[in-house]
């Protein structure tokens, strides 16, 4: 869980706390007095998000980035991570373990202060892909 402080100042809003996506409409004149209507989402994704489009369907990327970034530690991410291979058909066993793979996830794992390390995290992926073999007859 994360703690957020919202400061609100006047106007009309919605805090809705598992929503997954965002909309804000900003009305503007522009200098020949025409209405725009400019449209922002939350749906835009980094640099970093993109890199994942290789591995995961761009429109579950924020639902799996939101997992990813509640973890705790390394087993907790090796845990999301396995169960990505049911979500998602361009993961396999081979591409979970690869750094490349890996690497593309640290960024997200904000929580985890130890054992960030990509060896380490292979490790913990490995150990799961193991519990996940032995509880599957």
């Amino acid at each position: 869980m994360c703690d957020m402080t919202i400061n609100i100042y006047g106007g009309n809003n919605q805090i809705l706390p598992n929503a997954t996506e965002a909309v804000q409409n900003l009305y503007v004149y522009d200098h020949a007095n025409k209405l725009q209507v400019v449209q922002t989402t939350s749906d835009a994704l980094s640099s970093e998000a993109e890199k994942l489009s290789r591995y995961i369907d761009k429109d579950h990327i924020p639902a799996h980035l939101n997992k990813i970034r509640a973890c705790n530690n390394a087993t907790d991410l090796a845990q999301v991570v396995v169960s990505l291979l049911d979500q998602e058909p361009k993961l396999t066993e081979e591409t979970i373990v690869k750094e490349s793979f890996i690497q593309c996830l640290l960024p997200f794992a904000i929580n985890i202060t130890t054992g960030r390390s990509v060896n380490n995290i292979r490790a913990r992926i490995n150990d799961a892909l193991e519990a996940r073999h032995r509880s599957r007859p």
